[in-house]
């Protein structure tokens, strides 16, 4: 009559098998967020940060700096 699983056939199951795709796709989400790669503009900061740092001790000309600063900033 019921198709076995005491009258409801299979419905007890759709609600695991949605809660099981939910955290594999949460997880799989987490997983390729961290291997993606962190994108450049945090090196670039950091790179300019230094050629400030440099430019202001005078180890650098002020064309040296804005000609490394440019192709920073490309």
């Amino acid at each position: 009559m019921g198709g076995g699983m005491s009258g409801f056939g299979w419905w007890p199951l759709l609600w695991p098998l949605v809660l099981l795709t939910v955290v594999l796709t949460l997880g799989y989400g987490i997983y390729a967020r961290e291997r993606t790669p962190a994108t450049g503009r945090s090196q670039t900061d950091t790179a300019l940060t230094t050629l400030r740092a440099r430019y202001a001790r005078g180890e650098i000309s002020e064309d040296e700096f804005e000609e490394r600063r440019r192709r920073l900033e490309e």
